[in-house]
């Protein structure tokens, strides 16, 4: 998208290759796998966050959500981010993966709109948005009383994040 103001030959090129393998896959599925995954706890820390400022949390119900039927799924998000990937505008780049249980649902991957100076930032910047969206989607699900119980896992490659 960012090269729509001046294409060139390569990106027409480009373009037929994509579609040329878009033709050999008409035929293409992607596959639901509905199995539970097996989520390490360990790897979360455990804090006791009572003792801050933030006092005993809890996430909030939407009022008015149906009575939740069925069974519940494990969500897991995978975020990333590039810092200053884009050599010209030195913007990164966000990109996460939702998942219901070992269904991929969603994804997203965008430039983000602030240049930052450390990776750091960036990393934050892009947990930002998953957290936002998964904050979404449980109150989405929730709506369409689908039971929503289990905590969402985040896994991200930046520790401090």
């Amino acid at each position: 998208a960012s090269m729509m103001a001046m294409p060139r030959q390569g990106h027409l090129d480009v373009l037929f290759q994509m579609f040329a393998f878009l033709k050999t896959k008409h035929n293409g599925v992607m596959v639901f796998d509905p199995t539970e995954p097996d989520i390490d706890e360990t790897q979360f820390c455990k804090k006791d966050w009572s003792a801050t400022s933030y006092g005993e949390c809890c996430e909030e119900l939407p009022p008015g959500a149906p009575k939740p039927r069925g069974i519940g799924f494990f969500m897991r998000a995978f975020v990333d981010s590039d810092h200053a990937g884009d050599s010209v505008t030195r913007r990164s780049r966000s990109c996460f993966m939702i998942f219901l249980n070992s269904a991929p649902i969603y994804w997203f991957s965008k430039k983000q709109t602030s240049v930052e100076t450390s990776t750091f930032g960036s990393e934050f910047i892009a947990m930002k948005q998953c957290c936002e969206y998964v904050k979404g989607l449980r109150y989405k699900l929730r709506m369409m009383g689908i039971p929503v119980e289990i905590p969402t896992y985040i896994f991200g490659d930046n520790k401090s994040v």
